[in-house]
């Protein structure tokens, strides 16, 4: 009897393995189904959207922060990130996924690498908010707060690269008036349009 009762007693342990198993590996090809369409995403829209350069600066106006906003949303921490490097990797290796059709590591390392290399951070921190703060219970506010602390560590990235390749005639005041200070409309109307879309997109990624 004993016996008996281990053996059902195993047997339920091994049922309950094996579904936690197959919903851990269902889980897991979702998330990477997610990570490469939004890689693929990135790549598309990234080259073309919106690619207007400033008259007085070197930094052209794209969507590829806004992006890195939904990246953090809709993918979280850790597939965000990945999407984020799989991105950069593939313009790095130059297949011609950054503004402009352009690739290669001249770009990534050249003077307005910065920007692109502070994707990281942006979707690193709104991921981080998203997923594991949990103190800010309303998600509109961590993702606002997140996108906004994102896009500060992006300038920040942005124009210390900037000064460090340009150190012999740029200032850290004439960077942040060319990089920055013309860009801040423009992200604020991403971010503006991203926090309309948060409540939708929620409905769809929780379906």
């Amino acid at each position: 009897m004993k016996k008996s009762r281990k053996k059902l007693q195993f047997e339920k342990n091994e049922k309950l393995n094996y579904r936690e198993n197959t919903k851990n590996r269902s889980d897991t090809a979702v998330e990477l189904t997610k990570t490469a369409l939004f890689t693929a995403i990135f790549c598309v829209l990234s080259p073309h959207t919106l690619y207007v350069f400033l008259p007085f600066s070197p930094i052209g106006i794209t969507f590829g922060s806004f992006l890195v906003y939904m990246a953090g949303l809709l993918l979280g921490l850790r597939s965000g990130c990945i999407s984020v490097l799989l991105y950069l990797g593939l313009g790095f290796l130059g297949l011609p996924v950054f503004a402009g059709y352009q690739a290669g590591a001249g770009i990534l390392f050249g003077p307005t690498g910065g920007f692109l290399l502070g994707y990281l951070p942006c979707v690193l921190v709104i991921g981080i908010l998203m997923q594991r703060v949990e103190k800010i219970k309303r998600g509109e506010l961590r993702f606002l707060i997140g996108m906004m602390l994102g896009t500060l560590l992006l300038y920040l990235c942005g124009v210390i690269w900037f000064c460090l390749v340009y150190t012999k005639d740029v200032t850290l005041k004439s960077a942040v008036m060319a990089c920055v200070l013309p860009f801040l409309p423009f992200d604020g109307i991403k971010i503006a349009v991203a926090m309309i879309l948060y409540k939708p997109l929620q409905r769809l990624r929780q379906s």
